[in-house]
């Protein structure tokens, strides 16, 4: 949980919960929403921070790290237990015994639900009155975490004060994943499948991921018809036993990868190529560049290639729809 970072990348959120705090205007309760990794957990966390922190959340001092360590006596955190699919009204019904006894600690009591989107109906109602009337007049102040707020039921969200997360820019995130230690390409490939840390590292890790980046470097190097009769025989022979198939191009994850990471190509190609800092390919500018010289109707070749991309969610071949890919990218 990299809190600082999330501080940077959602400011605007940070100093309106700063400026509430220091007005004493705070809201007894939030509900935080937004993509994955877009920083709702680690804000949640800092606002509690911000409420016992003599530093101006430090993230050093025995109560950031009370807090950060699950050990703060007010600080509660509630989400899905491990193999359930929901949050239950059992662990509901046990936060509200937990706040129902006198805290041992002075402070603000806080309780953190992460995923109310995820809990069960049942389980949200029983929320209602306890979001207004908490079991003690202790000061206390609720923070939902929702990623579909849809999910959640609009007696629960007009009890709450809404705060949208937006997802992080695309140059952002690499620059996060370049500070977490991956190389500049795959913080720009990775960019371009997730904005979720956590998930970049698994997908980094994956089979899939090795295969697909290696093949588009491949592709980039092929210019002639002649090239793609290669490039096809060697991917569709490979000698790799880490999978079943054989056949990498009729792999859906794979092709998917591809497919994603043409498109970040082309779009680079197309409106970015003039300005090496804002391109999000950095380290292929050579590529890009030399590309753009050498084909024309790239605008057309962008489009294909999201047509064909968006025919994997209909059950379409992923070979054909890499054959069709690469035709784009040949002709």
């Amino acid at each position: 949980m990299n809190i600082k970072r999330v501080i940077e990348n959602q400011n605007e959120i940070y100093n309106m919960l700063k400026r509430a705090k220091d007005s004493d205007h705070l809201s007894h309760a939030y509900l935080f929403y937004g993509q994955k990794g877009t920083g709702k957990k680690e804000m949640a966390y800092a606002l509690s921070m911000m409420l016992y922190c003599p530093n101006d959340v430090c993230l050093k001092c025995d109560e950031c790290r009370s807090i950060i360590n699950g050990t703060n006596l007010n600080v509660i955190y509630v989400a899905k237990e491990e193999n359930k699919t929901v949050i239950s009204k059992e662990q509901i019904n046990n936060l509200q015994e937990e706040f129902s006894k006198t805290s041992l600690a002075n402070g603000v009591r806080i309780y953190i639900v992460d995923g109310i989107d995820d809990a069960s109906v049942n389980a949200q109602n029983s929320l209602l009155k306890f979001i207004e009337e908490p079991e003690n007049s202790e000061n206390t102040i609720g923070i939902f975490i929702a990623t579909e707020l849809s999910n959640v039921i609009s007696t629960i969200q007009s009890r709450c004060e809404l705060v949208y997360f937006k997802e992080i820019d695309k140059k952002t995130l690499i620059k996060n994943l370049c500070e977490e230690g991956f190389e500049e390409l795959d913080a720009s490939l990775i960019a371009s499948l997730t904005n979720n840390i956590d998930i970049a590292v698994d997908i980094y890790n994956s089979f899939e991921y090795q295969k697909s980046k290696e093949m588009f470097l491949d592709l980039l190097n092929t210019k002639t018809k002649a090239d793609g009769v290669v490039f096809t025989f060697k991917y569709q022979n490979n000698n790799d036993k880490e999978i079943k198939s054989k056949d990498l191009l009729n792999d859906p994850k794979i092709v998917e990868m591809l497919c994603n990471f043409i498109i970040v190509f082309y779009e680079d190609a197309l409106f970015h190529y003039k300005n090496n800092e804002d391109l999000i390919l950095k380290s292929l500018c050579d590529k890009i560049k030399e590309y753009r010289q050498h084909k024309k109707n790239i605008k057309h070749r962008l489009s294909g290639t999201l047509n064909s991309f968006d025919k994997l969610r209909y059950n379409i071949a992923p070979k054909n729809v890499f054959f069709e890919a690469m035709i784009f990218f040949l002709e």
